[in-house]
């Protein structure tokens, strides 16, 4: 373990629950095989077909990528990073105390007011304030402002070798719990469905590269790995929001941490959100349908991929106005 992964871990871990790798490593184990049912249900491909047959394993693993062990070193502050993973609940305790002051004058007078609450308003003024300073910290929105622009997944990674994509060698999902509890306390959900969103995004990766589709084909590795971020982070992204939402008698709170990581994230992970935005009753098929046609194509840039949406959608359009009702 290099000194950067050390740095990072030490200012972390002792802010973290200390049962997150078992609450990580447990949610995985339970959701693998439910998650890849749903993905292969929405995108049409297998893993393994009379010919192929691929795995994809799922490992839980310590430590940060190399962006976000650098921005942790970086900002060596556990005070810091403390106050940043506090975030949510600083925001509980300013909206219930603003409650009580809105309403003081009656508490005040209310016969059943405690004594020791008696004549308490100078005091929760004051811890009022003292929470929203806390809150609007410059440091702490500059932390999450660099968190946002960081373009790659900080909350585990689709690998062909470690470190980097390799031709030819054997895939697998790596999960981060460390990352994963932090970013959870960071957004106020759970670390459970932090992980669904996670484990989803990254199966949804290899499922859109290795995938095979009723011909057999799958996306050829340098084509996969040249396509631009915006089509193959996109493409998961897009998944998750679908599979997160199937899966939500399973997993309440998936969908709701999907749409919260959103808010530190930008670039790659969010142009999903404008795929045929004109066409939301047929966003699955053209999107289907356009990755299939893509993946032949080798490596795809995203005003490429965008083109394609749109001629796709136009002509399921006219197929769908001329079908007969």
């Amino acid at each position: 373990m290099d000194a950067l992964q050390e740095k990072a871990i030490k200012v972390i871990k002792p802010l973290i629950p200390p049962d997150a790798e078992d609450r990580v490593a447990r949610t995985v184990k339970q959701l693998n095989a439910t998650v890849r049912d749903h993905i292969r249900a929405e995108t049409g491909l297998r893993l393994s077909d009379n010919q192929t047959r691929s795995a994809i394993p799922v490992k839980v693993t310590e430590g940060f990528p190399a962006k976000l062990a650098g921005l942790i070193g970086h900002y060596d502050d556990p005070v810091l990073w403390r106050l940043i993973a506090a975030q949510p609940r600083l925001g509980g305790i300013v909206e219930g105390l603003q409650f009580l002051l809105e309403g003081w004058p009656a508490f005040e007078k209310w016969p059943a007011l405690p004594p020791v609450a008696q004549g308490s308003q100078p005091a929760l003024e004051r811890a009022r304030d003292v929470a929203l300073a806390l809150q609007q910290v410059a440091v702490s929105k500059q932390v999450k402002d660099e968190l946002t622009a960081i373009h790659e997944d900080i909350l585990g990674a689709y690998r062909f070798s470690t470190g980097s994509f390799s031709p030819g060698s054997s895939p697998w999902v790596e999960i981060y719990w460390m990352p994963l509890a932090l970013i959870a306390a960071m957004l106020g959900v759970r670390v459970e469905d932090l992980t669904a969103v996670t484990l989803v995004h990254e199966l949804a990766h290899g499922y859109t590269h290795l995938g095979r589709d009723i011909d057999g084909l799958c996306w050829e590795d340098n084509g996969f790995v040249q396509s631009e971020l915006g089509v193959v982070e996109g493409l998961a992204q897009f998944y998750t929001d679908i599979v997160t939402g199937r899966m939500t008698a399973r997993m309440p709170g998936a969908h709701d941490a999907y749409s919260k990581l959103l808010e530190l994230q930008s670039g790659p992970y969010r142009v999903h959100e404008k795929w045929v935005e004109d066409a939301a009753g047929q966003r699955g098929e053209t999107v289907r349908f356009v990755m299939l046609a893509a993946r032949n194509r080798g490596a795809v840039k995203h005003a490429e991929w965008e083109g394609m949406l749109s001629e796709t959608s136009t002509k399921l359009k006219r197929k769908g106005a001329a079908t007969p009702k």
